[in-house]
């Protein structure tokens, strides 16, 4: 088997130990604040932003890579790999998989452009997995196929505070129609195809919370092994607790708590809490 690189973008929110002691390569957006740009976890941490988001006055936009930063990390990886395989924030969320798979023609060999669907650890928690079997002597089609299971049975429940933020960035897709009525409220969003839908309207955060977790326990219930992502956005004390207590309740389930980083926490603003998981199909990783 011909050695295998992988590449993401930065929504993955990877940390750097996983970034370190996987190889990815990870091609940063970028947050804008008035006329100066960010590339998110490179000249940006998530605690910046989230700082810089109180205090700003402008709001921030966010951008996605040009297609030739791309395409150096493709050239650049060539020079010692066969097989490139490349998993991407939703399409429908942001032109970022487009440049990737610009890219990819535009440099050529043997690269896989793949659009996960959605975000954070939607992309992460795939990602390490694919990497996993490939440490394992898989095959190209091997990790494609797991990343096609995984990805097209991942469940995501987002709980945000408001959805000014998604409103004002553009991102809230079938949502939009129904911002007024959900001032008071606090919404419960998912990912339908690719795109921030509206999942249900509750009236208190603490029922919001009860309720994805009942939604949660359908699926965690059954035995079947599940792999966690506990998503937050400065609520990482509440996502800690969070996963110790589903640890605690549910044999079958693997829990990591994840940081949601700044293009992202443009559009969803502090305070989100998410759950984002799929069939755990590795048993090792």
């Amino acid at each position: 088997m011909g050695k295998i690189a992988f590449v993401t973008d930065s929504t993955a929110y990877l940390t750097q130990q996983q970034i370190e002691e996987n190889n990815i390569t990870v091609v940063p957006l970028s947050v804008i604040f008035g006329d100066k740009a960010y590339r998110e976890g490179v000249e940006l941490s998530a605690a910046q932003f989230y700082s810089m988001l109180s205090t700003e006055k402008a709001f921030p936009t966010t951008s996605q890579p040009p297609i030739g930063e791309f395409a150096k990390a493709f050239e650049e990886l060539q020079k010692d790999h066969d097989t490139i395989l490349c998993l991407m924030l939703s399409q429908k969320l942001s032109g970022t998989y487009s440049s990737a798979y610009s890219a990819a023609k535009m440099v050529g060999g043997d690269i896989h452009v793949v659009d996960s669907g959605i975000a954070s650890y939607g992309i992460a928690g795939p990602l390490l997995d694919g990497i996993q079997l490939a440490k394992q002597g898989a095959s190209v089609q091997d990790i494609l196929d797991l990343w096609q299971k995984e990805l097209s049975a991942t469940k995501a429940y987002f709980l945000v505070d408001t959805l000014e933020q998604l409103h004002r960035g553009g991102r809230i897709g079938g949502a939009a129609a129904v911002f007024g009525a959900l001032l008071q409220i606090k919404p419960i969003l998912t990912i339908d195809d690719g795109q921030i839908a509206l999942y249900e309207k509750v009236r208190t955060h603490k029922r919001a919370l009860e309720r994805i977790l009942s939604e949660f326990d359908k699926d965690a219930s059954t035995g079947q092994p599940l792999q966690l992502g506990i998503v937050h956005a400065v609520r990482e004390a509440d996502a800690i607790k969070l996963r110790d207590e589903l640890l605690s309740k549910y044999p079958n389930v693997h829990a990591d708590v994840a940081e949601l980083g700044p293009v992202i926490g443009t559009h969803s603003g502090p305070g989100l809490l998410a759950l984002v998981y799929y069939p755990r199909l590795l048993e090792n990783r």
